[in-house]
């Protein structure tokens, strides 16, 4: 890492190191535009110039509703250089979904490629509507304006296991500690080309958000529409000889099973990064088979604290043992727990310490004083701890192995969901009193998906009606791939869900049917 960017200490310093040093390089494509630094930055600046003509002031939530661009990378850095917080919105998601996150960051204004009247849909026509921007509007360039390492820098939502979408708010201190830790594991310099398929709402694109400005590395921004088009990815990674990728596990699988690899040059790619799920085995060994120049890594870590483990592969896994999660990156230290809080050696709940941890979830005091504790007995420092709420087993060789959540919380292609969540809009529907949500594990590289077991039982009809009330109210990635109807939901005898009850209930509908 160049020394000059070691000295950064807020996000919003990013561009303009860049654009001093190498003001004619080329920094951002999405295989249409084409961005050198300097004209990023400027960029940047014009489109902070617009917000704030629009009356956006520093500590205030700016929402990106876009789909991934060069222009939506643009935005995220127009609203950091006016020390204005970052709430990246799904794209996709309902209008439910996007007016929900609009209200519950107080957001004071919105960056968005959406038509007029899906904009009256999302935001209403009150008064109290926020601004509306659009990506390529333009205003008196602002010079960034000075923020504290300390200050909210991006708030990223998942579901709530109340239906409510849950805000993690990561500090400007916690997103350049993950950036400079990302440079220094996977050795980022100026001459490396990095990709990733996650969506600005996702925290894996933080890596090319902050760690690539960072190192100076520059970014192939792949969108939605090309990934539908697995050989259509594998070409642009040839033609723009990009080095790093850094995904879900399904879309790697997507890229070297469908995208005609054996038939692209793609030897510029040393290293694979993948996370968000497990990588089965068998698919994992075929995907590093297809891209024998990269070294393959599996990357954990929640989206509170962006990272904390890597595993280095080196070979093409033989077994179909689990790919272990690793061990501690730098910038992270980890405990196992047992349920008292007491530490344990082999098996326990994992509890991370890192200066790339979230500072809060936004408005939510409750939840933050539940994931984040001290633990005097097992730190004497009192330092912070994030509850993972993930069960692992401690190695010989000290690595980690994932073992699966304490709780009902899931991940499909790298989406974080409460199962709960999903079950209380369901249950939303009138002819559904119960309902179980569960995960159908995809084999042999094939997708993961949600299914969703009812009661009572009703017909088809019903079952097509209560699909399009989800798909009205979740995101995508959320909604149940389909829905079982049974005559009741099985229950523990302390009235829980008695999920594999429930599963086995279902598989046998399935096959009767």
């Amino acid at each position: 890492m160049d020394d000059s960017l070691s000295q950064v200490l807020v996000l919003n310093e990013l561009l303009d190191l860049q654009a001093t040093q190498r003001p004619a390089t080329e920094a951002l494509t999405d295989g249409s535009a084409r961005l050198t630094w300097g004209e990023y930055r400027d960029r940047a600046a014009t489109l902070a110039g617009a917000l704030r003509d629009a009356g956006v002031e520093r500590g205030d939530r700016v929402g990106l509703h876009m789909p991934k661009s060069a222009d939506s990378f643009v935005a995220v850095h127009a609203v950091l250089r006016l020390g204005a917080i970052v709430v990246p919105i799904d794209w996709f998601a309902p209008a439910a979904h996007v007016r929900s996150v609009i209200a519950d960051a107080d957001i004071a204004a919105v960056v968005s490629a959406a038509k007029p009247a899906v904009l009256d849909d999302l935001l209403g026509d009150d008064a109290d509507r926020p601004a509306v921007v659009a990506p390529t509007a333009s205003g008196p360039a602002v010079e960034r304006v000075d923020v504290s390492p300390a200050d909210d820098a991006y708030i990223v939502y998942t579901s709530g296991s109340t239906g409510r979408p849950k805000g993690i708010v990561h500090t400007n201190a916690s997103a350049l500690a993950y950036a400079v830790a990302a440079v220094e594991t996977y050795e980022l310099t100026a001459a490396d080309r990095l990709a990733n398929v996650a969506a600005l709402h996702f925290d894996q694109s933080t890596f090319e958000l902050y760690a690539a400005p960072l190192a100076g590395a520059s970014v192939l921004v792949l969108s939605d529409v090309v990934m539908r088009f697995p050989a259509s990815t594998a070409e642009l990674i040839e033609q723009e000889r990009v080095t790093v990728w850094y995904s879900v596990p399904y879309a790697i699988t997507q890229l070297t099973e469908r995208g005609a690899v054996e038939h692209r040059d793609l030897t510029s790619m040393r290293w694979v990064l993948y996370g968000g799920e497990s990588f089965p085995p068998g698919s994992l060994a075929s995907s590093m088979r297809s891209l024998p120049t990269a070294r393959f890594s599996n990357v954990y870590g929640p989206a509170e604290v962006n990272q904390c483990t890597f595993h280095h592969i080196d070979e093409p896994p033989l077994t179909d043992e689990p790919i272990p999660i690793g061990a501690a990156w730098t910038a992270a230290e980890l405990l196992l727990v047992d349920e008292t809080d007491l530490p344990t050696d082999d098996e326990g709940h994992l509890l991370v310490s890192s200066p790339t941890m979230m500072d809060r979830y936004w408005g939510r005091d409750d939840l933050t004083g539940a994931a984040i504790v001290t633990l005097p007995g097992a730190d004497a420092t009192n330092r912070r701890w994030y509850r993972t709420g993930d069960k692992v087993q401690r190695l010989v060789d000290g690595t980690f192995v994932f073992l699966g959540r304490f709780d009902h919380q899931v991940k499909v292609r790298g989406h974080r969901i409460e199962l709960e969540a999903v079950e209380s809009v369901v249950v939303e529907h009138p002819a559904v009193t119960d309902c179980a949500v569960m995960v159908e594990r995809g084999t042999d590289g094939s997708d993961d998906q949600l299914v969703a077991a009812i009661s009572p039982s009703v017909d088809d009809a019903s079952i097509k009606q209560i699909l399009k009330h989800l798909r009205a109210r979740l995101p995508r990635y959320a909604v149940p791939a389909s829905v079982i109807s049974l005559p009741a939901i099985a229950r523990t005898g302390n009235g829980k869900i008695d999920r594999p009850a429930v599963a086995a209930a279902a598989a046998q509908k399935i096959a009767e049917a």
